[in-house]
Order: structure tokens, then C-alpha cells, then sequence
């Protein structure tokens, strides 16, 4: 992970296009026309953290609808690995697979130096504007830790309200 080169608060967001956990082709651009985007990078389907802050997310998904996100997490496990673990954590939003990782090292999120989540995406989020520019980035010092879905509503509300 290179914060320096990583999307930051003001940029422009690199667009792409990758399948959902049911083989759709999500392109980023295209659902930041509809709402602000909650783009939520993490390491693994099934991992206890990354089923926690999932699980934290289910529970709250309805409030980020109602002001207007959405939620859209990514990780570099593969699709049938996604759409397991969506049916098994009953998530109501699309997981995006960065199979190869290469979207991940676009956004400089790949975990390269730690040695538990090495070749997956870093622990992280940004908010998205309509303009595709980023307004808000949580990037923990330690990528074992999920962050807090309370926060990140409330960010992605104030945004989503300008």
C-alpha cells in the first residue's frame, strides 16, 4: 500500500470496470452518476474481520440507501468466492472481484507488505462524489483493523446532502 500514490481527498477517482458476485460489469463512473459510491476495499471473503465490517454494513445498508450511497465494496477474491459469501452473510449490495488485482494496484491498495494478506487489497475506504471526485479517504495504519460503519455513514451522508 502506498499512501502517497493512493486516490487522495480532492482527486479525481481512476474509473474501472469490474464483474459484481453474479458476473455483471459495474463500471465506477456509471454508479457514481446515480449517488455517491462508498468504495470499500478489503482483503478477504470470509475473514472474521472482513465478516464483521460486512456484517456492519448489512445492518446499516439501509440508511446509506436512504441519504443516497452506495455501498460498494471490492476485494481480490473471485466472483463464485463473492457470490458464496454474499448468499452466506445475506448482503444486500454488489462485491466487486478484482480477481487479478489490477484495479487494486491502480489505487495503490495492494498489500503487498504484509505477509498474512499479501497479493489482496488493503483494508480502506473513499467516498465518491457524482463527479467522480474523492471527498473522504480512511486508510487504518494497521489493515487488520475494519473501520468504523457508523463514521463512514456519517461522512457519506454529508457528502451525498451537497
Amino acid at each position: 500500500m502506498d499512501l502517497d500514490r493512493m486516490p487522495k481527498v480532492g482527486q479525481k477517482a481512476p474509473d474501472f470496470l469490474l464483474p459484481d458476485d453474479a458476473g455483471n460489469m459495474l463500471r465506477l463512473s456509471e454508479l457514481s452518476r446515480k449517488g455517491v459510491v462508498l468504495l470499500l476495499f478489503y482483503p478477504a471473503d470470509f475473514g472474521m474481520i472482513c465478516s464483521i465490517q460486512m456484517g456492519e454494513l448489512r445492518d446499516a445498508h439501509q440508511e446509506f440507501v436512504s441519504a443516497g450511497v452506495i455501498v460498494l465494496p471490492l476485494g481480490t477474491n473471485s466472483v463464485r468466492s463473492h457470490a458464496a459469501w454474499k448468499e452466506s452473510m445475506r448482503l444486500p449490495f454488489p462485491l466487486l472481484a478484482d480477481e487479478d488485482g489490477t484495479v487494486t494496484r491502480e489505487w495503490h491498495m495492494s498489500c503487498d507488505d504484509d505477509a498474512w494478506l499479501k497479493n489482496r487489497s488493503c483494508r480502506g475506504a473513499f467516498i465518491i462524489d457524482r463527479e467522480m471526485m474523492v471527498r473522504y479517504r480512511w486508510i487504518p495504519p494497521n489493515p487488520h483493523v475494519g473501520p468504523d460503519v457508523p463514521s463512514l455513514l456519517q461522512e457519506a451522508s454529508a457528502i451525498a446532502k451537497r
